[in-house]
């Protein structure tokens, strides 16, 4: 995108007031700044997203640093995230994703109003983040998702695009309350290449899923190679997550 790119708000954001634009390319720089400081985050891939027409994002979830990591390296389109609302419990960090337009849902609810606020956001043309295994993962692989993200996909047939994100999970596991910092490990996340929304279900919702689950740990063992190449082979130390992820197992 080019910087002159960065002021049609009609096309980035369709849905948002130029103010919260502002807010979000603010804020992202700041963010930016914070991984690039502290974890010598790398980006990979994010030149291939449009610069307008709605577009859903679906990342892997490996710490609370995600949402950040997908708003650094996604800045030139601002999104509306579903996010669970455990990512709230962390109050400035919920105070931080309100402010950029994130959808809390409470994990029992399969709530009906953020699959209606997410469908008005793709009809303007605006873009979705979603995280389809609904919650951080305990172990840094890609694990089971919710077979409640198929009626986003399906319904909205927006242009998916894969993302994978590696080290996160070293870094702020579920087991810290706070990230390690200072050089304590490294962030890398690659985006793929867009998948057609209508064409992912031409063979079921099950292989649509399975063929989700398998694109991003694919990125993400693609971040991972990323970062031990990039760091002379310190980071991450090898270990069962040099392996592909468990198969996928959906749960309702």
């Amino acid at each position: 995108m080019t910087f002159g790119g960065r002021f049609r708000v009609g096309l980035r954001a369709p849905s948002r007031p130029w103010y919260k634009l502002f807010w979000w390319d603010a804020c992202s720089f700041l963010c930016l700044v914070w991984m690039k400081v502290f974890h010598r985050m790398i980006c990979v891939g994010f030149e291939r997203i449009p610069e307008e027409g709605p577009v859903i994002f679906v990342s892997n979830h490996q710490s609370y640093y995600d949402p950040l990591i997908n708003g650094c390296a996604v800045n030139r389109r601002q999104y509306s995230a579903i996010a669970s609302s455990h990512l709230a419990r962390f109050k400035p960090l919920g105070w931080l994703l309100r402010s950029y337009g994130t959808v809390f849902v409470a994990a029992s609810a399969g709530d009906k109003g953020a699959l209606k606020a997410a469908l008005s956001e793709l009809k303007q043309g605006s873009c979705v983040l979603i995280y389809p295994e609904g919650s951080r993962c305990q172990s840094g692989f890609v694990e089971n998702f919710e077979k409640g993200i198929l009626l986003l996909l399906k319904r909205s047939g927006a242009t998916v695009y894969p993302i994978g994100i590696d080290g996160a999970h070293d870094v702020w596991p579920r087991s810290r309350a706070f990230p390690r910092l200072l050089g304590r490990g490294r962030i890398a996340t690659v985006c793929g290449e867009p998948i057609d929304g209508a064409a992912l279900f031409e063979e079921g919702p099950q292989v649509a899923l399975e063929r989700l689950h398998h694109e991003i740990d694919t990125l993400r063992l693609e971040a991972r190679r990323i970062l031990r190449e990039r760091s002379g082979g310190r980071w991450p130390a090898a270990g069962p997550l040099d392996e592909p992820s468990p198969k996928l197992q959906t749960r309702s």
